[in-house]
């Protein structure tokens, strides 16, 4: 079972466009090792790095970038304390490159039970807000994140990427909105 597991994860990060450096480690027994974020999937990864001019101020690079060896996951909490802290604005910067995927969540959210909305999955949400979305959404929803900040008065895009960092602390958060929204197609 395990063997298919990590098939799969080697599929999904083959599917990967690019990659965010975050942070570079040393590794054991020697050389280094970069820790990132991948994109668009948001897969937390690790790789060898093959070339010391490579740095975290780099930013974003492509996936199969030959300065960095094969890509394999990792969790949240392998990140060192620094890199963990400035996740949540790095995968708004990820929802930033492909604003349409992360829109369809605040247009399509519908009831999760008779109780809960989908937008209750986000970090400080409740009932009447939720409500209140729907409403201000109406049949037409929103073109784009802007106008859903502007319509519930909250960042859009950090809602969702504060939920989506959430995901990757505890795997076993259900639903999982990374799944749903993020990497539904992959």
């Amino acid at each position: 079972m395990r063997e298919n597991k990590d098939e799969q994860e080697h599929h999904e990060l083959m599917a990967e466009q690019s990659v965010r450096v975050i942070s570079i480690m040393d590794r054991r027994p020697t050389g280094k090792e970069i820790h990132g974020i991948t994109h668009p999937g948001l897969f937390l990864i690790r790789s060898k790095l093959l070339d010391p001019a490579l740095d975290e101020k780099e930013g974003w690079i492509g996936a199969d970038d030959p300065r960095m060896g094969p890509l394999s996951p990792i969790r949240k909490k392998d990140l060192s304390a620094e890199a963990q802290e400035s996740l949540v604005e790095i995968v708004r910067e990820s929802i930033s490159m492909d604003e349409a995927v992360h829109l369809s969540f605040f247009n399509r959210a519908q009831p999760i039970t008779l109780k809960m909305h989908s937008y209750q999955l986000l970090p400080g949400i409740g009932k009447s807000s939720a409500q209140q979305w729907v409403q201000k959404r109406g049949s037409m929803g929103w073109h784009d994140l802007q106008g859903v900040t502007d319509a519930i008065g909250q960042d859009a895009a950090s809602l969702l990427a504060e939920r989506y960092v959430q995901e990757m602390d505890d795997p076993m958060q259900s639903p999982r909105l990374i799944d749903l929204v993020v990497r539904a197609g992959v």
